[in-house]
């Protein structure tokens, strides 16, 4: 596996670009598609959120990097050299997510910066909570999004 060595670090960087992308996009996006403004009588604007609009939004944005990362970054990897690479990531993610659930008064600059690298796999967590109703398992469970590129990787070297 020593050519799949210099791979190791292609699932992680590409999920935290991804995913710092996949912020921007849905708060740019957002404008247009799913945030309501309404002014009041009295000059007050008021902002809401079309939950259809932002879900919709949302998937596509997710699966989009997913196809992205699958049939074009990652095609050329084999399956245990992204599934390696996809489990470090996916290490990342639920150490992340057990910092912020378990670690009391964690500064919030740091909880708004860890936004940033867990946006693509957000969108897999409010699916899920919305499915079973647990919110910190489907967390959990999100944190695994990245072993889903290992479904387009090639077999093998040859």
């Amino acid at each position: 596996m020593k050519a799949g060595i210099k791979n190791l670090w292609k699932v992680p960087v590409y999920c935290v670009i991804a995913s710092w992308i996949s912020f921007y996009l849905i708060v740019y996006i957002g404008r247009f598609f799913f945030m309501i403004k309404t002014i009041d009588t009295d000059g007050i604007t008021h902002v809401s959120v079309n939950s259809v609009g932002y879900v919709i939004v949302d998937i596509t944005i997710f699966l989009i990097v997913l196809l992205i990362g699958g049939l074009w970054v990652f095609r050329s990897m084999t399956k245990a050299e992204v599934a390696i690479s996809a489990g470090i990531m996916s290490a990342i993610y639920l150490l992340t997510v057990f910092v912020q659930m378990y670690v009391p008064d964690l500064p919030i600059a740091l909880n708004d910066s860890l936004i940033y690298i867990q946006t693509w796999m957000g969108t897999l967590s409010s699916l899920l909570a919305k499915l079973t109703d647990h919110r910190s398992i489907s967390i959990i469970l999100s944190s695994f999004s990245p072993l889903l590129f290992i479904l387009f990787a090639r077999k093998s070297n040859t």
